[in-house]
Order: C-alpha cells, then sequence, then structure tokens
C-alpha cells in the first residue's frame, strides 16, 4: 500500500512498503503584540513553531522545555497554555537520520499568551543553541502567505487561529 507523507514545505512524498515511524510531539506557539515565536532549524530554513518529538518518559511540560532551550536558547517552564489543537498527519522529515523519515506523527499544538513573559518582540532574530535562527514574526504574514511555516504547523494554526481567516 503505497501511502502519502508531507514534508515541510508541503510536497507529497509517497512511500511504499515503509514501515513508519511513530511520533508523538507538542509545539508551544507563544503570542504576544500580534506576533508568534518561530525558529528556523538550520538543516532545512523553514519557520516552524519551537518544539518536537517527546523523549523517553518525558511529559509535554518537560519536552516543550527541552525543545525550547534547543531551539531558541529561551529557558522556561510552561503550563497547560490557553488553548491547543492536537493533529496526525503522515509526515516526512527529510533532516532525520541520512535520507530523512517517514512518520505517522501525533502533534499537540499549546497556545500560550506571553504578553506578561517580558520578551522582546522587537528583537531581530537570534541564533539558538542549535545553530538555527529563532525570530519573533508578524501573525498577518502568516495568514497572508508572506511567510510560508511548517506545513504541519499551518494546518493546526489554522485551526487554532480559524476566527482570523
Amino acid at each position: 500500500m503505497v501511502e502519502v507523507f508531507f514534508d515541510r514545505r508541503g510536497k507529497e512524498k509517497f512511500a511504499d512498503d515503509v514501515i513508519p515511524v511513530e511520533q508523538k510531539g507538542f509545539f508551544a506557539v507563544l503570542l504576544k503584540d500580534d506576533k508568534v515565536l518561530v525558529t528556523y532549524p538550520p538543516q532545512v530554513n523553514v519557520p516552524e513553531f519551537p518544539g518536537g518529538a517527546v523523549s523517553r518518559k518525558e511529559d509535554f511540560r518537560s519536552c516543550l522545555f527541552r525543545k525550547l532551550f534547543e531551539e531558541t536558547g529561551i529557558e522556561f517552564m510552561l503550563d497547560s497554555g490557553i488553548k491547543q489543537y492536537e493533529q496526525d498527519i503522515n509526515y516526512f522529515a527529510e533532516d532525520a537520520r541520512p535520507f530523512g523519515e517517514f512518520c505517522h506523527y501525533n502533534m499537540t499544538f499549546i497556545v500560550y499568551d506571553a504578553s506578561s513573559f517580558g520578551f522582546d518582540t522587537k528583537k531581530k532574530e537570534w541564533k539558538t543553541p542549535e545553530n538555527g535562527k529563532a525570530a519573533w514574526i508578524d501573525i498577518k504574514d502568516i495568514f497572508k502567505g508572506k511567510i510560508k511555516i511548517n506545513y504541519a504547523h499551518w494546518l493546526a494554526f489554522q485551526q487554532l487561529f480559524a476566527e482570523n481567516l
């Protein structure tokens, strides 16, 4: 059976006779001043929300704490947020393993009101511990298509902010 998977840019990848990896991940959507925090992984340079797959025995808080620091350099613990959206997607991670990895990925996106966190959303992009970049980008630029974020994250973003469409 041939399955369809999507990469970060939304391009279809077809897999025949592949046993996909089962993954569970959490992603933080931090909102402040009509902007969201995104990261630009060094291998792929497509903006996405900080977060990723859980390691063994991690809960969502531990996962987000670890991933936020790795992907942004910010070190703090988050709670359950103001809203969340969960989706299952066939995902192709082109930066995993030598030739990419096909995944059945259960993703939970958690929205946080970051207005009381003291972030400077006017700060230019900065280098992260993983040698990527992080930046605050305007929500309107995502909705207008000026900035194209990770395809799976875009699908969740539309559901989380349907009232803005």
